[in-house]
């Protein structure tokens, strides 16, 4: 047998640390050849997104080993987890490129891909959605062991810090001045109304004195209760702070959102 002349081995070698250097990160779920990646182009709830593959169709996506609950449920406490789990997805999911890792089975009954995704940071999105609260650990069909007792430990977590699903107190209430600081979490601001105004398929409550909007869909809006006349009135909007165009916001996805503080 030929003896492998130098040049040729550095160059394998060369070959060899480049294949490890795009292996899956830790916890990939799946040999690499397996994983897809692509563009999140829609989000339909806390736990399931459609992506639009690289070079590929776009897919359904249902989160594996996660439960967030359900946007038509008859309780309105249970639709305003739901929405705020909506929102979170959407706030970190949408437009990001993702890599999704597929589980052992590859699609439910729905023909929806089953799978694990991976944001660009490294991070395993199932696993935050747990951990902050806003999904239940869904264990009742087989994945990778480790990856089942992170998303256990990241339940047992959520239910200790008293996260989303297992919050027992109110929201904190903040100003409108204080939202801009506090992007990402969940609060109720108290705002007097300077005006109240349509644009593009939203409402919108502009705060007095702060940069701060309730952004409803007009869909949400006619739903309300009681008069829609808010200009000059005190509100409190409850839901996840966001920010549009640098500006802070809350999202309004069901009434109880909203609601007069006048006394």
């Amino acid at each position: 047998m030929r003896t492998r002349s130098l040049p040729h081995a550095a160059a394998a070698a060369a070959l060899f640390v480049a294949l490890l250097a795009v292996r899956p990160g830790p916890a990939a779920i799946g040999p690499a050849e397996e994983t897809l990646r692509g563009t999140v182009v829609t989000v339909h709830d806390g736990d399931t997104v459609r992506v639009r593959l690289d070079g590929g169709p776009e897919e359904t996506v249902r989160l594996i080993g996660v439960d967030s609950q359900e946007l038509d449920d008859a309780r309105e406490a249970v639709r305003l987890m739901a929405f705020l789990a909506k929102r979170f997805t959407f706030g970190r999911l949408y437009r990001a490129k993702v890599t999704l890792l597929p589980g052992p089975e590859a699609r439910d009954g729905y023909g929806r891909l089953l799978a694990f995704i991976r944001t660009a940071d490294g991070d395993l999105f199932n696993v935050r959605l747990v951990r902050e609260g806003y999904a239940f650990a869904f264990l009742k069909f087989p994945f990778d062991g480790a990856l089942r007792k992170e998303l256990k430990a990241a339940e047992e977590e959520a239910r200790r810090a008293g996260r989303g699903l297992w919050r027992k107190e109110p929201y904190p209430v903040i100003a409108a001045a204080e939202a801009a600081g506090l992007v990402g979490g969940i609060f109720t601001v108290k705002f007097r109304c300077l005006r109240s105004f349509k644009r593009g398929g939203f409402h919108l409550l502009e705060a007095d004195g702060a940069a701060f909007d309730a952004a409803i869909p007009l869909s949400v809006y006619r739903s309300l209760p009681g008069s829609l006349d808010f200009k000059g009135r005190t509100i409190e909007a409850t839901g996840i702070i966001e920010l549009y165009k640098g500006r802070p916001q809350i999202m309004i996805g069901v009434p109880v959102q909203l609601r007069s503080a006048e006394r």
